[in-house]
């Protein structure tokens, strides 16, 4: 049986990866020199970026029979060993399943490009009439976002701040990130007029 994602359906396990930040397309000046920022996020935080998130939906199956799984009350994030897991009830749409499962994601570093992808290394779930069925043998791997962007404004002029992620570590009970920082005032794209 063939799986697919619907829409952003992974886009919650990201959040999980990934320290919480706002994307946008703003210029800033090119990356200094020992710029490196260090900082951890803790598992409630975690558990927080995850809540905001849901629910999110998969869509499942093949042409012929094909239904879709919500996952929705995310709890109980435990970061431990290099993995990090959580409990998220998962709620079929045509298909008789409502259920807490328990996945564990690891890391995986691609050595020529430096991204970060989040892999799937359990998710099993009980189908009626089926018996169990552990999902990461139908979810692809998923983008940890190497780059996030955000305005401030200080002193009446917007300033730029970009982060690219260099590493991501799971520690007992935390997430450590390294990323290179830059801040720079904001490049305007309006022509004076």
């Amino acid at each position: 049986m063939a799986w697919r994602r619907a829409g952003t359906g992974m886009a919650l396990l990201a959040g999980l990866l990934a320290a919480p930040a706002a994307r946008s397309a703003t210029p800033v000046a090119p990356r200094s020199e020992n710029s490196e920022l260090r900082f951890t996020v803790g598992e409630s935080a975690l558990l927080d970026c995850l809540r905001a998130a849901c629910p999110q939906t998969l869509s499942v199956g093949t042409k012929t029979l094909n239904t879709d799984l919500t996952l929705l009350d995310p709890s109980d994030v435990v970061l431990r060993h290099g993995r990090a897991s959580f409990k998220i009830r998962v709620k079929g749409r045509t298909l008789p399943v409502d259920q807490v499962v328990n996945p564990t994601i690891t890391l995986d570093r691609d050595p020529q490009s430096g991204q970060y992808f989040g892999v799937i290394a359990s998710l099993p779930i009980q189908i009626p009439g089926l018996g169990a069925i552990d999902l990461k043998d139908y979810l692809p791997r998923f983008e940890v976002p190497a780059v996030f962007d955000n305005l401030y404004r200080v002193a009446d002029r917007p300033l730029g701040l970009r982060l690219r992620i260099r590493r991501i570590t799971i520690l007992d009970h935390r997430l450590e990130v390294g990323a290179d920082v830059d801040f720079a005032p904001v490049v305007s794209s309006r022509t004076p007029g």
